[in-house]
């Protein structure tokens, strides 16, 4: 039985004894019924446009998709840095070490928060023609995309709010908050799309407000803990030390899922070129085999907080072992998930809309790519164990190298002499293999285990 660290805090969990497959699911399952929440929502999300809104709308909204992704990740990919240094001191026992960290995460929220909102809301226009966003579309992104990054700073107070609560064991309580608010969201797209016809400006107002009131609960739930993780306003501020270990760890994990979404946006400006049809369907399929992503991440994110608590306690064998545990999962559930989307692409595509080109896009991708899912979730386990002993910074280099670079390479040199949807989706198991290679060799070499004991030392 793994003990309370901090007892009489009933939601906290420590992770540094006790059985790992049991833990790990304890972590796993709340950050991935949260994450299947959020993806419930986007389904929804895409029907109640796609029906009650159009195909233009629908595909404005997906056409955008890669650029608004690259705001939000940095900000979480930042976020997810800051979370790590918590549970390392969490898993120490340093109470008050938490306690300075927890702060200093909210505040590092809002400022990271309100300066990626003002970059983000100046360059959208001129990138939207940059990557050739078909004319017919670009209102409603645009329209979307407004409202979207308005929502960043929110965004990143749930997201920090929720790292710090995961960081600390307790998955259940982002994942309530979550799903309290995509059901706003919902909601509100029924009210700003469905019934006031507000098309894609509308979702976009449905997902700012629905993180507005995530911020505020996470906010207020932070600020009734009984932890030492308990945000008091007034001592809300940014502690030097700890907000440069903080940086120097989330940072990395920013420019790295940020890399991922410029390469989707080199490949987004490919897909462009096939035309409004083809755009729609490719962003569909992205919304269909999210549940895909979802499992692979909520696994990394796991393993990231698994690991960040025993290494503060400095058990080395656990974090190995946790490793096994992730990857097993992950064969498991996203070989199974694999199998149902590639069987299940036809109708599942007909759903969503009744245009038979943008079905026909869909489905190409979905059966093209699915059966290579579980190689993504293979890196997506091996750098969250690493990234969980704050080495984050070679885990980027690899995946920028092995991933983003590569994916661009392909879209420049491979796809103006062979340009073909099935030229271009064969980038994704291409570059994931080599994703794959590049860390299991980085893995077994050791290096980082080296790093890890010169960081506890």
């Amino acid at each position: 039985m793994a003990r309370d660290a901090h007892p009489g805090k009933a939601r906290s969990l420590d992770v540094t004894e006790g059985v790992i497959w049991r833990q790990f699911l304890q972590l796993f399952w709340p950050i991935f019924l949260g994450s299947a929440v959020q993806q419930a929502y986007q389904l929804v999300n895409t029907f109640v446009v796609g029906h009650f809104a159009g195909t233009d709308a629908l595909g404005g909204i997906q056409a955008t998709q890669s650029l608004n992704e690259l705001a939000v990740v940095f900000c979480v990919g930042v976020g997810a840095g800051c979370a790590i240094i918590v549970g390392e001191r969490f898993g120490a026992r340093d109470d008050e070490g938490v306690s300075v960290a927890s702060h200093t995460a909210m505040a590092l929220a809002v400022v990271i928060g309100l300066v990626v909102t003002l970059a983000a809301q100046l360059v959208l226009d001129p990138v939207l023609r940059f990557i050739h966003t078909p004319e017919e579309l670009l209102w409603e992104s645009l329209a979307y995309s407004r409202m979207f990054l308005a929502a960043l700073t929110l965004t990143l107070v749930y997201n920090m709010g929720a790292g710090v609560l995961r960081a600390v064991g307790d998955t259940r309580t982002p994942a309530l908050i979550l799903g309290v608010s995509l059901l706003v969201a919902a909601g509100l797209d029924m009210v700003f799309v469905a019934w006031m016809r507000l098309e894609a400006f509308g979702c976009g107002l449905s997902y700012l407000l629905a993180y507005a009131v995530a911020a505020v609960l996470v906010v207020a739930y932070l600020m009734r803990s009984e932890g030492p993780w308990r945000i008091e306003l007034r001592r809300l501020r940014m502690d030097g030390r700890c907000a440069r270990r903080m940086l120097v760890t989330g940072i990395p994990l920013g420019v790295q899922s940020s890399a991922y979404s410029v390469s989707n946006i080199v490949v987004q400006s490919s897909i462009n070129s096939f035309g409004a049809t083809v755009v729609t369907g490719w962003g569909l399929s992205a919304r269909i085999d999210g549940i895909i992503w979802l499992v692979a991440d909520s696994l990394g994110t796991a393993v990231t907080t698994f690991v960040a608590q025993n290494f503060g306690a400095r058990r080395w064998g656990r974090i190995r072992d946790s490793l096994k545990v992730s990857l097993a999962m992950s064969f498991l559930v996203v070989g199974g998930l694999s199998a149902v989307i590639v069987l299940a692409a036809e109708p599942l595509a007909r759903f969503f809309v009744a245009d038979a080109g943008v079905v026909a896009a869909c489905v190409t991708l979905l059966r093209g790519i699915g059966p290579f899912y579980c190689l993504y979730s293979v890196s997506a386990n091996i750098s969250g164990t690493i990234r969980g002993t704050g080495e984050s910074l070679r885990p980027m280099l690899i995946t920028i190298a092995g991933t983003c670079l590569l994916r661009v390479a392909w879209v420049l040199l491979v796809m103006p002499l062979h340009h073909s949807q099935v030229a271009l989706m064969l980038c994704y198991p291409v570059t994931w293999v080599v994703t794959d290679l590049a860390f299991a060799w980085y893995w077994r070499r050791g290096a980082w285990r080296r790093v890890m004991r010169d960081e506890a030392a």
